[in-house]
């Protein structure tokens, strides 16, 4: 007879619950600072304020998604913290770029963050950061196509 699979101990499971607590958190945090920003829509300020420009055919790549990103960058063009023009070049694709409010928002938001992960990761060591991107990384590396 098969054993029952333990969720608590199913590292998808532990993933999931984590990312899912980690997207709660973060919502609280930019709500009580006054944004509605959703963690997806942080994760494109912070490429954009390192990458201004990028197409929105690589964003949408980058977190493997593009209908959902094609939304969530049309409803953060109508907050007026991005803004997505053709590219000149080739007039099929689209770039987009921080505006001054998006990089305000981002300029506040890396200050709470960094503080909220100060207080969130202050019992574990540089080492066990090292230890879990390596893990996380090779998780992701055989699971995908």
């Amino acid at each position: 007879m098969n054993e029952p699979f333990d969720l608590e101990n199913s590292y998808a499971y532990l993933i999931y619950r984590t990312v899912r607590a980690l997207r709660r958190q973060f919502m609280r945090l930019a709500s009580a600072n006054g944004l509605d920003l959703y963690p997806e829509q942080w994760f494109v300020l912070v490429r954009l304020m390192k990458q201004p420009g990028c197409s929105q055919s690589d964003l949408g790549r980058d977190f493997d998604d593009r209908p959902s990103m094609a939304r969530a960058l049309r409803n953060m063009e109508e907050k007026g913290w991005i803004k997505i023009q053709s590219n000149p070049e080739d007039g099929r694709k689209n770039q987009v770029y921080p505006t001054k409010k998006g990089s305000e928002i981002y300029q506040l938001m890396v200050a709470v963050v960094t503080e909220e992960r100060k207080r969130m990761f202050k019992k574990l060591s540089s080492q066990d950061f090292k230890t879990f991107k390596r893990i996380i990384d090779q998780i992701y590396e055989e699971s995908i196509d």
